[in-house]
C-alpha cells in the first residue's frame, strides 16, 4: 500500500520499519544516499571492470566479467543494487536485466539448473518490455526441447492456468514462454512434470544449452547496436545467498565452468560468508570481487542513519532524540540492524514515542536473542577476540552480523559488545 511519508500512524510506522519493507532507491522521500560516508571505491571499480569510462560504455570488455558483490546482511546490497541498475540500464551503457531470485523462485527448492530457466525468462521479458524486434531460433530450440511435450503442456494448461497450444504447433515461442514466466514460481516449487523434465533436460547437456544461449546473446547484441539501444549486454542477480547452501557452493565453486561459459557479463550478489567461500576456491580467480562496505558510525555519519529512521517515521511523534543516536550507535553501522531496533522499539513501547528506556530495552531483547543463538565455540571465538580468520564458525559470525566487518577491521557487534564472555 502507498504511504505518505514519514508515516504517522502507529500501524504504518510498524510496517514501515519491518525489514521486508521495500523502498526505491530514487525516491528521496525514504531513500538515504551514504556515499558520502561509506565512498564510492567499491562503485567506481565495479564500474571500470564493466569498462564504463565517463558513464560510457566506449569498448565491450575483452572477456566476459563475472562479479561477485558481497556484504553483511543488511548493509544495503540489495538497495545498492538496484539503484546501480536503474544507473547501467542505459543506451549509453548496458542493456541491463536485473533479477531478484526470490521474486522469480521458492528459493528454498532452488536448484542449479534453475538459474538458465531464470536467465532466458528475464531475458525474453526484458526484450518484449522494450519494445525490441528481436526473435531468435536458438532460443526458440530451447524452449521447445522444453515444453514441447503434450503432457507438459496439459499439465501447465489444467494445473497452472498456462495455455501455450497455440505457440506450440509452430515450436514454442517467445510468446508462449511469456506467458509461462509469471507462473515459474508455483512450476519450479512443486514437483511438476514440467520442472522436472526442464531440469532433467539441461543437467544432461548444459554446454550444449550455454552454446545456444550464447548465440542467442550475440544475435541480440547486433540488434542492439544497430538501433543504438547499447553495445552490450549485463546480468545483475540479486538474492543468490537465499538459495540452499549446497546449491549455492555448486554453482559457484565445484560447477563454476558453468557460469564463466555464459557469453554476458554478470554481477551477482552473495553474503559476506559465501564471498570468502568463493575466495577459498580454485575457481576464485575466475570472479572479480567487491564488497559493500559496513558504514563507520561517526559524527558525520550518525546524522544520515538518522534519517534512515525519519524519513520513514514522523521523529516528532514516535522518536526522542536521545533514543534515536542511541539506537543509531548500537547498529554498529548495518541498516537491518538499525531498523530492526527501531521496529523492536515501536511494538515494546505498542507504538508510543520512543525514549531511551524503551530504546535500551529493545536492544536488550534483541541482544539476548542474538546470545541465545550462539554455542560455546562461538562464544570462546569472541572471548579470544580470533574472529580475524576464515574459519566456518568466524564465518557463521559475520553471517550473523554477531561480528561486522569495517574497512579492514572486524569488531563485535555492538549489540553484544558489553555481554560478559568470561565464563566460556
Amino acid at each position: 500500500m502507498p504511504y505518505n511519508f514519514p508515516v504517522t500512524n502507529k500501524f504504518e510506522a510498524r510496517a514501515v520499519t519491518e525489514l521486508d519493507f521495500e523502498i526505491d532507491p530514487m525516491d528521496e522521500k525514504v531513500y538515504v544516499d551514504l556515499d558520502s560516508v561509506r565512498g564510492k571505491e567499491y562503485l567506481e571499480q565495479i564500474k571500470f571492470n564493466l569498462n564504463i569510462d565517463e558513464d560510457k560504455l566506449h569498448d565491450t570488455t575483452d572477456s566476459f566479467t563475472k562479479i561477485i558483490f558481497s556484504g553483511h546482511r543488511g548493509t544495503g546490497k540489495s538497495i545498492e543494487l538496484q539503484r546501480f541498475q536503474q544507473y547501467i540500464d542505459d543506451p549509453d551503457r548496458y542493456f541491463s536485466i536485473h533479477i531478484e531470485i526470490e521474486k522469480e523462485f521458492e528459493v528454498a527448492g532452488f536448484q542449479s539448473e534453475d538459474i538458465f530457466v531464470i536467465l532466458i525468462a528475464n531475458l525474453i521479458e526484458k526484450v518484449d518490455e522494450a519494445g525490441i524486434d528481436f526473435y531468435s531460433d536458438f532460443l526458440s530450440d530451447i524452449l521447445s526441447e522444453w515444453l514441447s511435450e503434450e503432457i507438459i503442456q496439459k499439465e501447465l494448461k489444467d494445473n497452472f492456468k498456462v495455455d501455450i497450444g497455440s505457440e506450440a504447433e509452430a515450436g514454442v515461442s517467445f510468446f508462449g514462454f511469456l506467458k509461462l514466466k509469471s507462473s515459474l514460481k508455483a512450476i519450479f516449487s512443486s514437483e511438476s512434470n514440467t520442472s522436472k523434465t526442464i531440469r532433467r533436460t539441461i543437467r544432461k547437456n548444459p554446454l550444449r544449452l550455454i552454446e545456444r544461449f550464447n548465440a542467442a546473446l550475440s544475435d541480440l547484441r547486433l540488434i542492439l547496436n544497430e538501433n543504438n539501444q547499447s553495445n552490450d549486454i549485463l546480468f545483475i542477480m540479486d538474492g543468490t545467498e537465499k538459495i540452499p547452501y549446497d546449491i549455492y557452493m555448486q554453482l559457484f565453486c565445484k560447477d563454476s565452468y558453468l557460469i564463466r561459459a555464459i557469453d554476458v557479463n554478470m554481477i551477482f550478489s552473495v553474503p559476506i560468508n559465501s564471498y570468502f567461500d568463493i575466495k577459498g576456491s580454485p575457481s576464485s580467480e575466475f570472479f572479480q570481487t567487491f564488497t559493500l562496505p559496513m558504514v563507520p558510525v561517526t559524527e558525520q555519519s550518525i546524522p544520515l542513519m538518522k534519517q534512515i529512521i525519519t524519513k520513514r517515521i514522523d521523529e516528532n511523534i514516535f522518536l526522542e532524540q536521545d533514543a534515536l543516536t542511541f539506537c543509531v550507535k548500537k547498529s554498529g553501522g548495518c541498516i537491518r540492524q538499525l531498523i530492526r531496533i527501531l521496529n523492536r522499539a515501536l511494538i515494546v513501547g505498542l507504538g508510543k514515542k520512543i525514549n531511551r528506556e524503551i530504546a535500551e530495552k529493545s536492544v536488550y531483547e534483541l541482544s539476548r536473542s542474538m546470545m541465545d543463538k550462539l554455542d560455546s565455540e562461538h562464544l570462546g571465538i569472541l572471548k579470544e577476540k580470533k574472529f580475524d580468520t576464515a574459519d566456518q564458525k568466524v564465518l557463521d559470525l559475520l553471517f550473523s552480523l554477531v561480528v561486522l566487518k569495517y574497512n579492514g577491521d572486524r569488531k563485535i557487534n555492538p549489540l553484544i559488545e558489553e555481554a560478559d564472555f568470561s565464563n566460556v
